[in-house]
């Protein structure tokens, strides 16, 4: 089932670079976005996102604009199939959810072991002893788990707020959270 949806998002892809117009593809992204921010499942947002891109590519055919096809207002539309659908499974968001943390974990580890790095290459140009272990504080781990949950907020944000022209309110959050972020990162080394 997994390549199904590579499969059938690479077949969307592809018919949204070739057939779209740059401002149907700069609304069809939108539209996208706020897919992947709703409840539906990967291969349920691919089929829709599917069926979105048919119905503009049939009104294309007969001459009408995208608005004409799905209205102007895409997040009422958004909103109207993604009511019609059914919702991602417990088991399937608990599956997403761990395998964002994960790799989210991972990364912020990478970061660690490379400042580890550079400061056993440092212990050993200045003669110092050089210290195997890998040394992680509570407050290392309240960060780590306060970051994987800020860029979760951002990201939430971001996909929420995808039809927002007036992107101020998105903007500010996202200053504050990477500014917070910023300190703690800085304390935390």
């Amino acid at each position: 089932m997994r390549m199904k949806v590579e499969e059938l998002r690479k077949r969307n892809n592809r018919l949204e670079e070739e057939k779209l117009s740059e401002s149907e593809n700069s609304d069809m992204t939108k539209i996208v976005v706020y897919l992947r921010g709703s409840r539906l499942s990967d291969m349920d947002q691919e089929l829709v996102r599917q069926d979105i891109l048919d119905i503009i590519l049939a009104a294309k055919e007969r001459g009408e604009e995208m608005s004409q096809a799905i209205g102007t207002d895409y997040k009422s539309f958004c909103d109207e199939v993604i009511a019609e659908m059914k919702p991602k499974g417990v088991e399937e968001r608990v599956e997403e959810t761990f395998i964002t943390v994960l790799m989210s974990a991972s990364v912020l580890l990478m970061i660690k072991m490379i400042f580890f790095t550079a400061e056993t290459i440092r212990s050993v140009f200045v003669n110092e002893p050089v210290h195997w272990n890998v040394p992680v504080s509570y407050l290392e781990l309240f960060f780590v788990i306060a970051g994987i949950a800020a860029a979760w907020g951002v990201v939430k944000i971001i996909l929420n707020d995808a039809f927002d022209e007036n992107d101020r309110r998105t903007k500010i959050l996202i200053s504050m959270i990477f500014a917070a972020f910023i300190a703690s990162f800085t304390l935390m080394y």
